[in-house]
């Protein structure tokens, strides 16, 4: 069985430090690649498409946030698995992110089991 390969975009170097330590000797994930804000992050999503599987984004972050990178894989035709992940809960936030096909929502913080 492969391993579901994962690229985090979040600009909390600490958290991402530490989710790919925690998935290091993981049989099912991996942490393939990383980007800490939304302009690399989008460079990456359409440059580097056959390297990932799932995508685990931060909405708040410096350069271009989240939505942004939402919105431009949208306009760009990239069809990924995305799981958002912020500690901002706004309902409005959340029912916006919801019309980009965005497969879950996990709210900052949570136990990384």
């Amino acid at each position: 069985m492969n391993k579901i390969r994962v690229l985090m975009i979040d600009d909390n170097k600490n958290l991402v430090s530490m989710i790919e330590e925690y998935f290091k000797k993981d049989k099912q994930i991996d942490i393939v690649l990383t980007a800490y804000d939304g302009e690399s992050g989008i460079d990456i999503i359409e440059n580097k498409q056959d390297k990932y599987d799932v995508i685990l984004l931060d909405l708040i972050m410096p350069k271009r946030d989240g939505m942004f990178v939402l919105e431009e894989m949208k306009k760009r035709n990239i069809d990924k698995k995305v799981v958002v992940q912020t500690s901002y809960n706004n309902p409005d936030v959340i029912s916006e992110i919801s019309s980009y096909g965005v497969n879950y929502f996990i709210l900052k913080p949570y136990e990384l089991s």
